[in-house]
């Protein structure tokens, strides 16, 4: 289905949305752009939010009508994100290493292409979003949410049962519940 120019909000109708945000709502925008920033390395969330709304008052993102702004904003800052993600992929992909001679002479060195030995970003993107699903899935299950979270950490089961006060049982239960909610979004994810 393709959308029509109708379904888009003008440039006024932009300007004016805009316009009528309260100090409030900025700061929503602002927590927004922090939470999407956090997904990445080297990404400043006052940076991510001036970038959304410059592409948003431009006329690069297209704001579809009957969408909220909060909900809105938080497409368009993931959705630059996403980009600076598959951006950093091709990046590390193509590092050049330039030796330069003592002389400071770059011309001298050597040259040396090396793919890139950090892990992919959009994988770590995939996986913040990921634990955050998997997070809002278990808020009525402390153990289980706690789990997630510390497994999202890097915790060894002791550290996590100490940190979140669990006993083996309570531990091994929450890993249960867990693995099920996680192998229920994986099969929601790949479904046809």
């Amino acid at each position: 289905m393709t959308r029509s120019e109708e379904d888009y909000l003008s440039t006024n109708e932009v300007n004016a949305k805009l316009s009528c945000l309260l100090k409030a709502d900025l700061l929503r925008l602002r927590r927004i752009a922090e939470l999407q920033a956090h997904k990445l390395r080297d990404c400043d969330p006052d940076d991510l939010l001036a970038e959304g709304l410059d592409r948003v008052i431009s006329g690069v993102r297209r704001w579809p009508r009957g969408v909220e702004t909060a909900t809105f904003m938080r497409m368009v800052f993931g959705s630059i994100v996403s980009s600076k993600a598959k951006h950093a992929v091709l990046v590390s992909q193509h590092e050049v290493t330039v030796e330069v001679d003592p002389s400071g002479n770059p011309d001298a060195g050597d040259f040396t292409t090396e793919a890139g030995t950090n892990s992919d970003p959009a994988d770590e993107v995939y996986a913040h979003e990921m634990l955050e699903k998997v997070a809002s899935k278990l808020a009525n299950d402390p153990h289980a949410q706690a789990l997630a979270l510390a497994l999202g950490e890097g915790l060894t089961a002791s550290e996590t049962q100490s940190q979140f006060h669990m006993s083996q049982n309570q531990y091994d239960s929450a890993r249960k519940r867990l693995r099920r909610v996680v192998s229920r979004l994986i099969a929601e994810e790949n479904a046809p």
